[in-house]
């Protein structure tokens, strides 16, 4: 089974197990990640699920659509890694990987 690490900005580090069906998100939510709240649900309208994916795990997931690349460019921490949480889908096919959390989320 593959896992998921939620890195904080202390260098604090959650695993679980990927859950196909979930989001990033929503396994971060359920499992009371700090630095994860996912306060709209997933609606991307809050940019509370906020992360950072590493490049060599980008391609796991789909592209950042423009709904996705309008919220994010609200954020003063964006940087060309930024995801938001909700839109990274898991599937059985998910490999490991690490999501970083922004300072501003800890």
């Amino acid at each position: 089974m593959a896992i998921i690490k939620y890195i904080d900005a202390e260098q604090n580090i959650t695993s679980l197990p990927i859950e196909a069906g979930e989001t990033v998100m929503t396994l971060a939510v359920n499992n009371m990640v700090l630095g994860i709240d996912g306060e709209c649900g997933g609606a991307q309208s809050c940019a509370t699920c906020h992360c950072f994916v590493d490049e060599k795990f980008a391609n796991e997931f789909s592209a950042v659509e423009d709904m996705e690349d309008a919220m994010l460019d609200m954020l003063a921490e964006r940087k060309p890694t930024s995801r938001l949480s909700c839109q990274l889908e898991l599937t059985d096919q998910t490999p490991d990987i690490e999501v970083h959390l922004p300072m501003s989320q800890g």
